[in-house]
């Protein structure tokens, strides 16, 4: 029985998400009550980071950003349409999924995000660090061709 139970355990850890939008960032995109989770679309304090505002279209700017995701390490990308992104960023010791949605509104310049651990309770701000850290890479000036 006990190894049925860490089986399940390591299967939740190392599974693919069962939907693209499994978080639903579309409808709501707010977190729950674990503080291991930021967004753009949640107004609690602790919880709120400002979306991503870009000059140009959504499609560059997607393009733009699965770039710099790309080059990140231990990341795997899922496509959801022209308007959703979702990302999977695994630690390097333990291998723990944090999934991260963007959504890129029709008619505003902005990138909404969602980033949450899959399991677990406390993420010691990683998530917040991680979205951050992200967001100055997506929002500094292209370096101009030589």
């Amino acid at each position: 029985m006990r190894s049925v139970a860490i089986f399940l355990a390591f299967s939740t850890v190392f599974a693919a998400p069962k939907a693209l939008t499994r978080f639903s960032i579309r409808d709501g995109g707010k977190c729950g009550n674990n503080p291991n989770c930021v967004s753009t679309l949640d107004p609690r304090p602790g919880r709120h980071m400002p979306p991503w505002r870009y000059a140009g279209s959504r499609h560059e700017a997607k393009s733009r950003l699965e770039v710099i995701l790309r080059d990140w390490p231990r990341v795997t990308i899922y496509h959801g349409g022209v308007d959703y992104l979702h990302a999977e960023f695994r630690s390097p010791v333990l291998r723990m999924v944090n999934d991260v949605e963007f959504y890129f509104p029709m008619y505003e310049p902005v990138i909404h995000f969602r980033s949450s651990s899959r399991v677990g309770i406390w993420d010691f701000g990683r998530n917040r660090r991680r979205m951050t850290l992200l967001g100055e890479r997506f929002l500094k000036p292209a370096e101009p061709a030589p």
